[in-house]
């Protein structure tokens, strides 16, 4: 018998396997058809996780085919292993088998159809930028690298960040796909002290300090992380 269906996404599927127990003369072992009802058990079970996983999705293109299927199953499952050859119940495993690759399939799609409707996902990074250059950074700049608006100049609001200051960002939001971002920091007279890609592939869970630093040797700026 077959139970509700569940928001009309295919039908829970409750069989009783004992038509398929049982032999007859010069029929199968009870090993083959024990084989045969343990992986009719499964097929069951792996319908029933299909429907459950596909009841919460706004969609309908497997509600036919699901209920296709459960009708093919339940009749499947009546049939009378007392009265059939070795062949034929070979032939019942095989189409099990079929139905049970089918299933996985619809399965995958599904969780990915999942992925797709809840969105990627977002991560929240804390930062802070620590100004160890002993320059004053009037213009500071920290945005996705693909992105060409550089945004909010970060120090804009304090005038500037001073040589041995920190500045804590609350947070910085991407996905997966975004986390090469690029630090931009310059003087008052608009030199450039600091432009270097960050990427926070792992720094996204406990989050990161950007120390800015500058040889005036050299006079070339890079970033350590703490």
């Amino acid at each position: 018998m077959y139970k509700k269906r569940i928001k009309n996404k295919g039908k829970i599927i409750f069989i009783c396997l004992l038509c398929l127990a049982g032999t007859g003369c010069g029929g199968p072992s009870g090993e083959q058809i024990a084989a045969v009802q343990g992986t009719y058990a499964d097929l069951i079970s792996l319908h029933n996780e299909v429907v459950e996983a596909y009841a919460d999705l706004e969609d309908d293109a497997f509600s036919q085919e699901l209920d296709a299927m459960a009708g093919k199953i339940d009749s499947m499952g009546q049939q009378d292993a007392r009265e059939m050859t070795v062949e034929e119940l070979d032939a019942v495993a095989g189409e099990m088998a079929v139905y049970k690759e089918t299933y996985e399939e619809m399965l995958a799609a599904i969780r990915e159809m999942k992925d797709e409707a809840q969105g990627e996902k977002i991560y929240e990074v804390p930062v802070a930028i620590e100004n160890n250059t002993g320059v004053l950074i009037h213009n500071l700049y920290l945005y996705k690298a693909g992105d060409t608006d550089k945004g909010k100049n970060l120090v804009e609001d304090d005038g500037c960040l001073e040589g041995f200051q920190t500045l804590n960002i609350l947070n910085l939001y991407m996905t997966e796909e975004e986390m090469l971002w690029h630090l931009e920091a310059a003087e008052e007279s608009g030199k450039v002290i600091e432009s270097v890609d960050i990427d926070f592939t792992d720094k996204v869970e406990k989050g990161v300090t950007i120390v800015m630093k500058f040889s005036f040797d050299s006079m070339e700026g890079w970033v350590e992380f703490k």
